[in-house]
């Protein structure tokens, strides 16, 4: 297999802003893409308030992070409404799984 690098993918630099956009949205503006990026969401905690006694370095590591999950909705830019749709969809994740009744 043969990855795919950026300056494979556009000659100039125009072209490479528009073709890592394009790559991205490919990517994560799938059905399988929206799962992962709501289970991104819910794994960097980036919808929830960090708890009160972290310390430094932890802090540090979930603001970097989310700091990374930050780029990805940068770069796929989706409406509020859709927005508003990934938040609740990684607060879902965050739920306890009650479908099992051995949990009980």
């Amino acid at each position: 297999m043969v990855w795919h690098s950026l300056k494979r993918a556009a000659r100039r630099r125009k072209d490479r802003a528009a073709a890592i956009e394009r790559a991205y949205r490919s990517v994560f503006l799938s059905g399988e893409g929206e799962t992962v990026l709501a289970d991104l969401a819910a794994e960097c905690g980036i919808y929830q308030a960090p708890p009160a006694d972290l310390s430094p370095r932890a802090s540090g590591y979930l603001d970097g992070r989310k700091a990374l999950y930050a780029r990805i909705l940068s770069m796929i830019r989706i409406p509020p409404e859709e927005h508003a749709a990934l938040q609740e969809a990684a607060r879902l994740e965050t739920l306890p799984d009650f479908d099992n009744d051995e949990d009980f």
